[in-house]
């Protein structure tokens, strides 16, 4: 008999909801933890891009934050709130920003301790207690326009991940965006 997996994440619906403990970019030492929530950035009128990651202080996740760091100057012109999260804590997350090989975020660092947020977006491994890398798209209404989960070691491309962010808010415009759009190409027209 197979398992099944049941997940509250559908696109085109409402996202679930998360709040959660974080390292903020603002601030020194102890004084980065606070809270980030999908209701705060909702009301901020922003979109969301809440990428999980399996573990803090590993080889293949410090080189999908460091891009996504980055590349957080384009995201936040495009009205997006980047958040990163995984199981770890944030006293895990803090220390590992202290370390060259990842550095401090510019952006929130989430905790998801006990895997809830995790297993509503269906990426909550249970054996392992960890989260898959999952990319998730969330319109300022709270709508799942994408979902991207990679199950493995195989790291995530960060640019597509702004291109398809990019996609989803000239959609929202009415905008008709082609197969295989990118930044500075036409539209496709009525008619």
């Amino acid at each position: 008999m197979s398992e099944a997996y049941y997940t509250e994440a559908k696109v085109g619906k409402p996202a679930p909801n998360f709040e959660m403990e974080a390292v903020l970019a603002e601030g020194e030492g102890l004084d980065r933890f606070g809270k980030v929530s999908l209701e705060e950035i909702k009301a901020a009128g922003k979109w969301t891009v809440l990428y999980f990651y399996p573990l803090d202080f590993t080889f293949v996740c410090p080189t999908e934050i460091k891009r996504f760091n980055e590349l957080y100057p384009k995201f936040k012109e495009l009205g997006a709130e980047l958040v990163a999260c995984s199981c770890d804590s944030v006293f895990s997350h803090l220390a590992w920003q202290d370390r060259k090989d990842l550095g401090r975020l510019e952006h929130p660092h989430a905790s998801d301790k006990t895997g809830e947020i995790s297993a509503a977006y269906g990426i909550y491994d249970d054996e392992k207690g960890v989260a898959w890398r999952g990319t998730f798209i969330i319109d300022p209404e709270g709508t799942l326009k994408a979902a991207h989960v990679n199950h493995g070691e195989g790291g995530r491309n960060v640019d597509e991940v702004l291109r398809t962010l990019e996609v989803f808010k000239n959609e929202a415009e009415g905008k008709l965006v082609p197969c295989g759009w990118t930044p500075g190409k036409e539209f496709l027209t009525k008619g």
